[in-house]
């Protein structure tokens, strides 16, 4: 190589160099701070991130389950109860007044306390959970033969087990919706059989019993310890926050998921994968989809602290998780489960009433909406509970 190709080579070396040294230089001598706005420490003259050294405010979960509770929980509960005193009081005008129209107003009494039922239902911790209420109010299926037996033997006790799947909303459902009959028939089947009338009132007033007392246990001492009990950093077994997630979980994968459409769909049965339509919610009435739908709604006000009245979001989940900057797949976390849910609602709006013919005749369809489902589970009972330090508490043996 000739001198002066070597001098080239060495000058183009000591450019790169000295260039390279000059951006370092210049890089080293910018400001470095926090630059998350939401940090307390946030610097606005830092010209190079160094978010390590970002501090927080600790995220107020009393703030969180005092608006949960207030504008959640005991509104919720306190419709709940109103739809059963109005539904008791509907099966007293009929019962002293036995028209077609007493018995459709009935009907519509029973509706409308079960779509009630769909925004408590996953309240599944405290009071609830220490009565099992699901047990208690909406069992199904619901054994007919056990409620006609009661009514023939016109002896019976509805506060034992042995009578859970014979109580409750889906006892209403058969016993307003038997097969074959016409309003005009259930009328004359209530007046022309004692026993009967006397079940239908037990059934709705065992409801109301505790409709009464799910009501009263938040509104007395509950609601305190429930909002006081998150002082502490951990969310271990035993604080409002880890009852509070894995009472929705719970129920969301069991009750609703697996409940009102997994197991319908077959697909909890086995290889075979036979659907059971029977096991639909609202079996007799022939309309699953409404109770489906509220349910959904409801889970996703809840998870977004939304007001039960208003709608209007206040501190929930969905800010606890964005608070510890909870992601799936790189997205934020709480938009991957409220999108989640739009495609839920989109996908169960496809189907058609009665879903117990719609398993049968439009199986791919409802497997869609089973799937999507499906699909929330792991965003909520594995992502969500990671991300808020919960551990879930409870046993099933879905293999999910």
């Amino acid at each position: 190589m000739s001198e002066m190709v070597k001098n080239q080579s060495y000058a183009r070396i000591r450019n790169v160099f000295f260039f390279g040294l000059v951006v370092l230089l210049s890089f080293s001598c910018r400001k470095k701070g926090c630059m998350d706005e939401n940090a307390t420490n946030y610097d606005a003259d830092a010209e190079v991130a160094d978010n390590a050294t970002c501090t927080y405010e600790p995220f107020e979960k009393t703030q969180m389950l005092t608006n949960i509770c207030d504008n959640y929980i005991i509104p919720a509960y306190t419709n709940f109860n109103e739809k059963n005193i109005a539904l008791s009081n509907s099966v007293s005008g009929f019962s002293s007044n036995p028209t077609t129209d007493a018995f459709e107003s009935l009907k519509v009494s029973w509706k409308e306390a079960l779509l009630s039922w769909q925004q408590v239902c996953f309240l599944d911790f405290g009071p609830a959970a220490f009565v099992i209420l699901n047990n208690q109010l909406n069992l199904h299926p619901v054994d007919t033969d056990v409620i006609n037996n009661n009514i023939s033997l016109g002896v019976y006790n509805l506060e034992q087990a042995d009578n859970n799947d014979a109580k409750g909303y889906q006892a209403l459902d058969y016993l307003l919706h038997q097969p074959g009959m016409t309003s005009e028939d259930h009328v004359t089947y209530f007046t022309t059989n004692a026993n009967a009338m006397t079940y239908l009132t037990d059934v709705v007033e065992n409801i109301n019993y505790w409709s009464n007392y799910i009501l009263s246990e938040w509104t007395g001492s509950y609601q305190e310890s429930f909002k006081s009990n998150s002082s502490s950093e951990s969310n271990a077994q035993g604080s409002s926050i880890s009852n509070l997630v894995n009472g929705l979980c719970y129920h969301y994968e069991s009750i609703i998921r697996k409940g009102k459409v997994g197991l319908p769909l077959g697909a909890f049965n086995g290889f075979s994968q036979q659907e059971m339509p029977d096991l639909v919610e609202c079996y007799y009435h022939q309309e699953s989809l409404p109770f489906i739908v509220e349910s959904i709604n409801a889970v996703n006000k809840y998870i977004n602290g939304a007001s039960y009245n208003t709608g209007e979001n206040g501190l929930g989940l969905d800010d606890y998780m964005n608070y510890v900057g909870a992601t799936q797949n790189s997205n934020s976390l709480s938009s991957v489960i409220n999108n989640q849910i739009d495609e839920i609602i989109e996908k169960v709006g496809q189907l058609n009433d009665p879903l117990s013919n719609e398993i049968v005749v439009n199986k791919p369809a409802v497997t869609e909406a089973y799937s999507a489902l499906q699909q929330l589970v792991p965003y909520l009972k594995v992502d969500m509970t990671s991300a808020l330090g919960v551990m879930i508490t409870y046993q099933d043996n879905d293999g999910d």
